[in-house]
């Protein structure tokens, strides 16, 4: 074999050495992605958005409100993300803030079919009557799976 031939086999194992690198590398590449894509959906999956607003929500855009005036409807969303609410029962617990601590106010419940995919409503005013601290936890079938605080002010 003379030199020309073996520098053609040097120029083709150099080709093919640099394609089965890309590929190597595409391949990491990809897995990467995938695992990334993976632990992704996995740590949201299920996962509960729980909204407060001032006003009627439609979807998980809508923003949270967080301050309020007495007498102010506080309209709710609940939605699990990638999945039905997957629950019999929606619970808001709502506690008040007095004596540096939160205390159990007041309770409303929803009896819902396993296949809703959310739900949307709003307290009425008659539940925020004085001024100052709220926290609600949401709870489906007598799990809290989110946790909010509000604040009222005179008007």
């Amino acid at each position: 074999m003379d030199m020309e031939e073996q520098g053609v086999n040097v120029d083709n194992n150099g080709k093919t050495g640099s394609i089965k690198l890309v590929a190597k590398v595409a391949l990491v590449a990809l897995i990467f992605v995938v695992v990334f894509y993976l632990i992704f959906i996995t740590t949201r999956y299920g996962k509960a958005v729980f909204i407060l607003s001032n006003q009627e929500i439609a979807s998980t855009d809508a923003r949270q409100v967080t301050r309020y005036t007495v007498g102010e409807k506080v309209h709710f969303f609940i939605k699990r993300n990638f999945e039905d609410l997957d629950s019999n029962m929606f619970s808001m617990e709502i506690e008040y803030f007095e004596n540096n601590d939160f205390k159990r106010y007041k309770q409303i419940s929803f009896e819902i079919d396993k296949n809703f995919e959310e739900l949307g409503a709003y307290v009425p005013a008659v539940y925020f009557k004085r001024p100052g601290r709220y926290r609600i936890k949401a709870s489906l079938d007598g799990k809290v799976v989110a946790t909010n605080e509000i604040e009222l002010v005179e008007q």
